[in-house]
């Protein structure tokens, strides 16, 4: 009789799930049940809290009334647009020591998640990584869902000015954000042009949005979820680079001048120092 000998498990690449300005990694793990339910065929599904303690945020209260915390990614006003990069950065070490708390190698995330202000942060570490200062060396693509400042336009700014700085250090002459990503926007949301604003900074040819009928919450529809989860598996294939193709496959004068975090040890410093005296020139 033959042995039924089990196969190990393949082991899925991770997605991060960043959860909106006032909210909670256990909030979006609801918010997001749906989806969810799809995307962890394929994905590892991590969800975590902002580092920052915040009152309930848009859309939170009642439905998730005495939760055992809420909090915030961004600071609602920051100086400059280097004091923002200087936030981001710190954000990036931070889910880098959340994700090795859960034993999670930085190498096995290939997506964020985000929703509202999560959103916008989804995107910026994307950047972080297309520059190469950050340690998720397999990072690909980012997911905004609902990508909202809740009316403060000097986040929105300060992010613009960030993407036009990345853009023209990969030598990009549109300004655009070259990354790949989904944007989804919901048209009965009051940040609507909030998303359609982060979905204009970004290339067309790597990015995908789609509208969805509801307010500043995350799909719901059976068949706008399906669309969303299929959008995503599309850019998830378009994103994987040649098997030719080196790590650092980007190119511009300003780029060669960054040193790389992953050639001294994870210590993305340097780089980031390089990038926010740029942003004050």
């Amino acid at each position: 009789m033959l042995r039924n000998i089990k196969q190990p498990k393949v082991k899925k690449p991770v997605m991060v799930m960043l959860h909106g300005s006032g909210s909670s990694g256990a909030i979006f793990a609801i918010q997001t049940h749906l989806l969810a339910k799809e995307l962890s065929k394929t994905y590892d599904l991590v969800y975590i809290d902002a580092p920052t303690a915040s009152e309930p945020g848009p859309g939170v209260l009642p439905l998730f009334a005495g939760m055992p915390g809420y909090y915030r990614w961004l600071a609602p006003e920051l100086p400059t647009a280097s004091t923002r990069l200087a936030e981001l950065s710190d954000l990036a070490r931070y889910i880098e020591t959340q994700l090795d708390s859960q034993n999670i190698n930085p190498k096995e995330v290939v997506a964020f998640v985000g929703f509202s202000q999560g959103a916008l942060v989804a995107l910026a570490l994307l950047g972080l990584q297309l520059v190469e200062q950050s340690t998720w060396e397999n990072l690909r693509f980012s997911v905004a869902i609902g990508a909202g400042t809740s009316g403060n336009t000097a986040q929105m700014d300060g992010l613009e000015k960030i993407v036009r700085k990345m853009s023209t250090m990969l030598g990009r002459q549109d300004g655009k954000f070259p990354g790949h990503s989904v944007q989804a926007m919901a048209i009965r949301d009051s940040w609507y042009e909030d998303g359609r604003r982060l979905a204009s900074m970004c290339a067309r040819d790597t990015t995908k949005t789609m509208d969805y009928r509801d307010g500043h919450v995350v799909p719901r529809q059976k068949t706008e979820v399906l669309k969303l989860v299929q959008m995503i598996r599309n850019t998830d294939e378009a994103s994987k680079p040649p098997s030719s193709e080196t790590q650092r496959g980007w190119n511009g004068p300003f780029y060669e001048s960054i040193p790389s975090p992953l050639d001294s040890g994870g210590n993305i410093t340097g780089g980031l120092a390089v990038l926010a005296a740029s942003l004050q020139a």
